[in-house]
């Protein structure tokens, strides 16, 4: 265990070396604060899939493959019969 002592301004260039590109947990108590790596997150990747999952509507779900096919033949149906 080491301990150091830095002004607030060199936190972060202080503590690369040691946290570089991983997620760091911060428990602050009273007047002291305790810093190390989180290992639970910095293996996660973060998805949009299904993100919008309690918006959608089921009974249009059946007819989403094929969706954007059918947008573009209509639009293109429509811009050469005018």
């Amino acid at each position: 265990m080491s301990e150091m002592v830095v002004s607030f301004n060199e936190i972060q260039k202080t503590l690369e070396p040691l946290f570089g590109n991983r997620y760091v947990r911060i428990v602050v108590q009273n007047d002291a604060a305790v810093i190390s790596a989180d290992n639970t997150n910095s293996t996660k990747k973060l998805k949009a899939r299904g993100i919008f999952r309690e918006c959608a509507n089921p009974d249009m779900i059946s007819g989403e493959k094929g969706a954007w096919e059918r947008a573009v033949v209509e639009k293109y149906a429509e811009e050469n019969n005018s």
